[in-house]
């Protein structure tokens, strides 16, 4: 889950952004709060919205830019529009306009699911709402409002970093950069921080006796080329700044680089591309992050970036394209039918593509953990709560081979007789469908 902060605005420009986006069929309304006996008329204008922000605004005429506006964005279709509704409230309550009034309003032009939020940083009683440090704060405060403790995550990341195989010291803090934490050296220890918080340190001296400097594992580095040239006749290599969508037709750049290729590579592979860049100049090389394998490799032992940018996209790529759309999460009657099912998929079947394949599920990458896609109903569950570590782990790695060949792409499946799962798992009713019969398969 991300949060941003987003412009401050004289005008509230914020609330014409988002009511344009509800007026196009790209946005929802979802709450109206604050904003008293506005909130009892059945048609509101946007300036209706923006007048009332303003009047309370001006209760304070030493703030020129009042607006306060921010996104919170989920990662792809895990939460709809109300469990983000409520997140939200909780967030602005946390974040001191609980009592303001305020918009949210749902979004879903993009690929993750998100909600704007609209306010003024003027309260009723012409003060400031508090905005020391807003940034570290709206973070942390999301956090909190999600459960998630930032010690024990930190905790969690390193010691998975830490298993990893890496030749440098810099290539180990991109495993925790790609993560979103920034690493500084200082007096002997790296300094493991995020949103400006330092949340922990490593013994520099310890990295260094960590450091694998054997030679790459040859097999692996011939599949990852392949992997490379196979998918950049596919997806653009074309190297470009990565930019942050503001409001209205703006962006920020980041200061990192991407490519079609790299997005494609990070969702359904697990690799991540990081390019290597000096004073605003075009890359000058790579590195790669293997998640599946727990590696990090030099672009130049795989491919040099000259050979990797010179392939030229041939293939049309809507033949490989990704047919799910608007997946959503499953509850906990699912999880135990998804659980059973890829169980049995695993050791009744030959290969695991063919038995996903015959049950009408799929696996793909979201982020670098694996995730189990339900076509039939659009379901989508993290592997990680279906399986123990022990199992996720080697799924993982026979995933990872059967994504290298190419003729895994079109293959075509022969019919096995569908698995039998246990008795106490009702296929049926999780998806609240009347049984047929006592034998009925899914």
């Amino acid at each position: 889950m991300i949060v941003r902060i987003l412009s401050s605005s004289a005008s509230f420009h914020g609330v014409s952004y988002n009511t344009d986006k509800i007026d196009r069929g790209l946005g929802e309304l979802m709450k109206v709060s604050g904003f008293g006996a506005l909130q009892g008329l059945t048609e509101l204008r946007p300036e209706d919205y923006r007048n009332e922000l303003k009047a309370v605004s001006a209760l304070n005429k030493a703030i020129k830019s009042p607006q306060f506006h921010a996104a919170i964005s989920a990662p792809g279709k895990t939460y709809d529009r109300y469990q983000l509704t409520a997140i939200a409230e909780e967030w602005l309550k946390a974040m001191g306009y609980g009592n303001q009034p305020y918009l949210i309003v749902f979004h879903q032009d993009t690929a993750n699911n998100h909600v704007h939020v609209v306010s003024t940083r003027i309260n009723k009683e012409g003060k400031q709402i508090n905005r020391d440090f807003e940034y570290i704060r709206s973070v942390q405060q999301l956090n909190r409002v999600m459960g998630l403790d930032e010690k024990h995550s930190v905790t969690v990341d390193i010691e998975k970093a830490l298993a990893y195989r890496f030749a440098t010291i810099a290539q180990f803090k991109m495993i925790l950069e790609n993560q979103g934490y920034t690493l500084k050296e200082e007096s002997g220890q790296l300094q493991v921080i995020k949103f400006g918080t330092k949340l922990a340190d490593l013994s520099i001296e310890e990295l260094i006796r960590r450091l694998n400097n054997d030679k790459p594992d040859a097999k692996r580095t011939t599949q990852l080329k392949a992997i490379l040239m196979k998918y950049a006749k596919v997806y653009d290599s074309t190297i470009k700044q990565e930019i942050i969508p503001l409001p209205g037709r703006y962006g920020k750049p980041t200061g990192n680089y991407t490519s079609e290729l790299a997005a494609h590579l990070k969702e359904k592979h697990g690799l991540i591309l990081i390019f290597h860049a000096s004073e605003n100049k075009q890359p000058y090389g790579y590195s790669l992050i293997d998640h599946s394998r727990k590696a990090v490799y030099k672009g130049s032992e795989i491919m040099p970036l000259k050979d990797l940018l010179a392939i030229e996209v041939e293939t049309i790529k809507e033949q490989l394209q990704d047919p799910v759309q608007n997946l959503m999460p499953v509850d906990e009657q699912s999880h135990s039918y998804y659980s059973a099912l890829l169980k049995a998929v695993i050791n009744n079947y030959p290969d695991i593509r063919q038995g996903l394949h015959h049950q009408g599920l799929d696996i793909r990458y979201s982020g670098h953990e694996l995730e189990l896609i339900d076509f039939t109903f659009n379901h989508s569950v993290p592997v990680k709560e279906l399986l123990n570590e022990a199992d996720y782990e080697q799924l993982q790695k026979e995933f990872a081979q059967s994504q290298e060949t190419s003729e895994e792409i079109n293959r075509q499946y022969h019919a096995i007789p569908s698995v039998s799962l246990a008795t106490d798992v009702d296929d049926e009713a999780v998806h609240n469908r009347k049984r047929k019969g006592k034998n009925s398969r899914r």
